[in-house]
């Protein structure tokens, strides 16, 4: 074979040029294809798991601040009417009626009087909502120190502990033996002892164990937080003269919405001769026609909470409250918490 006719063989397992070969536009149109369907997936995947989360996220904080909110407004419910160990006593209060101090209270024996344990608003506050107002003495009360007793009436107060009193401004408080409750105010504290303004009904001996407590005033409303967008349940305690709850109450909870307050009343002890059994026989609001203060034994709260966070649900979740069912134009998630308290230091 002469040499111009040679040619060259290659080598098994090389690809000669009559064996390369590239991608054709219709397989990297087919690839691009399917890259674009798994990356649309995993984005799908990824949106809905996160919209799930917020989902979640948000009914978890709505039914976390609901319990909050309830436990804050029964805690006060639990311990309104309190004034001391025995709740026949009537209340010798000492304050003069006008005075930013003044915890307004009738008690008399056997009943709830007007302005007494619980009163409140009705339709008042932001978005219509009622307020509720709870009295009575706080916390566990101090006694008198050990061998300490009074020599007048108008002497100081011995207390073991003067901290539950140390505030600004200084608290009404209330002092009880069993046999006598009194409600004075505090002028300062002077070592270990309650300086006083009044004079009270007797000298109260260490041997009749008398304590003395704050006496105490809360009121809970609905109104902005501190976060202007978002609507809140407020508190106030012992209000001097100006301050309201709206106003001036803390912040407890932010995402209360609405609060609606009804009045247990045990109208059978409103029949001549009858005490009445301690069970409410209708709820109404406050300053319905007919209803008498002195018979309430419980009150039933309920609370609308709402999600912080907008766009929650696909289209705006229709919500019943207070018999009303309402489609917002958000897209927040709303629950209803209701709680019905008896008011157990309801004398009678």
């Amino acid at each position: 074979m002469s040499p111009a006719r040679r040619f060259f063989i290659p080598a098994k397992g090389l690809a000669g040029p009559c064996r390369q070969r590239g991608v054709t536009l219709i397989e990297l149109m087919v690839a691009l294809v399917i890259g674009l369907l798994v990356t649309a997936a995993m984005l799908k995947v990824y949106v809905d798991a996160s919209r799930m989360y917020r989902f979640n996220e948000g009914l978890a904080r709505v039914q976390e601040n609901g319990r909050f909110a309830i436990e804050f407004t029964r805690r006060a419910a639990r311990v309104a009417g309190f004034w001391g160990c025995y709740s026949e006593l009537s209340i010798n209060n000492h304050i003069s009626t006008g005075a930013a101090s003044l915890i307004g209270t009738t008690h008399q024996p056997g009943i709830i009087a007007n302005g007494g344990h619980v009163t409140g608003t009705d339709n008042d506050g932001l978005n219509n909502s009622d307020s509720v107002t709870f009295r009575g003495a706080a916390g566990s009360g101090v006694p008198f120190p050990t061998s300490v007793s009074m020599s007048s009436p108008g002497d100081n107060i011995p207390v073991t502990d003067t901290a539950p009193f140390n505030q600004s401004p200084l608290p009404a408080a209330l002092i009880s033996d069993c046999e006598t409750v009194e409600i004075f105010q505090i002028t300062a504290i002077a070592g270990s002892a309650l300086e006083h303004g009044e004079e009270l009904s007797k000298i109260y001996q260490q041997s009749k164990k008398p304590v003395v407590f704050r006496a105490e005033s809360t009121t809970f409303c609905i109104a902005l937080g501190a976060d202007a967008s978002q609507p809140a349940l407020r508190r106030l305690t012992n209000p001097t003269s100006g301050q309201t709850c709206a106003n001036n109450g803390d912040e407890l909870v932010e995402g209360i919405e609405n609060m609606q307050v009804l009045y247990g009343e045990d109208t059978d002890a409103n029949i001549e001769g009858a005490d009445g059994d301690r069970t409410a026989n209708r709820y109404v609001p406050f300053g319905t026609d007919g209803l008498d203060m002195d018979r309430v034994v419980s009150v039933r709260i309920s609370l609308l909470v709402r999600s912080l966070n907008d766009n929650l649900t696909t289209d705006p979740a229709p919500y019943t409250y207070d018999g009303t069912t309402t489609t917002p134009t958000d897209r927040r998630l709303r629950k209803v918490f209701t709680s019905t308290i008896t008011l157990r230091n309801k004398a009678g």
